[in-house]
């Protein structure tokens, strides 16, 4: 059998992975349960009843689901969606007509860039200041009820602070408009899970959705969360094998995937204090890196209130970063964000957060130690696997 280029390279990035320290904001550390959920046979298999063999498939995605009701405290749970972008598209196709307008942040705001226009739907604008990233809701319910939107998507992909969920349905409600409030919680839904950010259905969002491997420590692919049963249904003909009116936009929703999701559904329930730890390693990492001389934005609120701390850099300024941490073995994006999911699910805390702190500052004011790949690998080491 010929030597497998594919195995040596999957060997090298687990050393990699390994051997480094990541705070990428859209990126978690999954435990070697998930993992092993997510290789096993399920990756080949279907759940609907046609095939034989497939009776406890179909009892894993039921148990799954319920694992997410209880987790979220929601009526109702859809986990066959393979990403968020599709969880995006699910409430687009479900509640929209082509021609029809959905609002957004735009991307300058932190916005997903979600592509409506490729379906054939129009964006409009929520409106939010590019540098505070906060959303105008006076402006933004008057926009909302002027053009009649029937549809509209609050969280981002850039979101250091809760959205103003509550304050925007209740401005709704006051103008007549009967909008519904999609809150995408890809980056934060893991501090949702938690308690440990906002809680979108209880303040006034018809529907959660998001990705379910940033905050959330399990396997890449999407969440559907409502407490309504109309729109947990029309939702499921989107996601779910439908053979009478046809499949929608999931006919496999991988069930290893589900398996591994549900699994990490079950850590989390365990472990209902992450959010806070999340939350309060962003914080002291962010005031080190600014005591440190690291150019930190959002001081005057307390840097930060999720897992995402943002550099006060300019485009090229934070790709030149990115580079020269990943030459040591620190994994920031090249956007100017840093993340503390993946650390604290790994174990570490304020203490380990001063430590990077320092090393980024070194590395930041050009003072690089030529011994700081093995301190940095040194630390990755001491929290191995689990």
């Amino acid at each position: 059998m010929r030597e497998s280029e594919i195995s040596g390279l999957i060997e090298r990035h687990e050393r990699l992975r390994a051997e480094g320290i990541n705070l990428v904001v859209s990126e978690n550390y999954l435990s070697r349960r998930v993992r092993q959920a997510l290789a096993c046979d399920l990756a080949g298999r279907y759940q609907d009843r046609g095939y034989g063999g497939s009776r406890y498939a179909r009892e894993i995605v039921a148990a799954c689901e319920k694992l997410a009701r209880d987790l979220f405290q929601a009526g109702h749970a859809l986990v066959s969606s393979i990403s968020g972008n599709l969880c995006v598209l699910s409430a687009t196709a479900a509640f929209t007509s082509p021609g029809d307008a959905v609002a957004m942040l735009p991307f300058t705001a932190g916005g997903y860039p979600f592509g409506l226009e490729k379906f054939h739907r129009r964006k409009i604008t929520i409106p939010a200041d590019e540098d505070s990233l906060v959303i105008d809701v006076p402006k933004t319910v008057e926009i909302l009820a002027a053009e009649d939107i029937g549809l509209a998507f609050l969280g981002a992909s850039f979101i250091p602070f809760p959205h103003p969920v509550r304050e925007i349905r209740q401005g709704l409600a006051e103008a007549g408009q009967d909008c519904m409030l999609v809150y995408d919680g890809s980056h934060v839904l893991g501090l949702i899970a938690c308690g440990g950010f906002q809680d979108p259905l209880r303040e006034g969002a018809d529907i959660l959705i998001g990705s379910t491997h940033k905050t959330f420590y399990g396997p890449q692919g999407g969440l559907v969360l409502t407490d309504s049963a109309g729109l947990a249904g029309s939702l499921r003909k989107m996601l779910e094998l439908d053979l009478e009116a046809g499949i929608g936009l999931v006919d496999n929703p991988h069930l290893n995937r589900i398996a591994a999701l549900g699994t990490a559904l079950e850590e989390m329930l365990d472990d209902p204090g992450y959010g806070e730890r999340v939350v309060e390693n962003s914080r002291s990492l962010a005031r080190a890196l600014d005591e440190s001389g690291v150019p930190i934005r959002f001081r005057e609120r307390g840097y930060t209130a999720s897992h995402q701390i943002f550099l006060d850099l300019d485009t090229a300024g934070a790709e030149m970063l990115c580079r020269a941490l990943e030459d040591v073995g620190i994994f920031i994006d090249a956007w100017g964000r840093l993340g503390t999911s993946e650390v604290t699910h790994r174990g570490m805390g304020p203490a380990e957060m001063e430590n990077l702190a320092t090393w980024i500052a070194g590395i930041y004011k050009k003072k690089r130690s030529q011994k700081l790949p093995q301190e940095v690998r040194k630390l990755a080491l001491s929290f191995p696997p689990f």
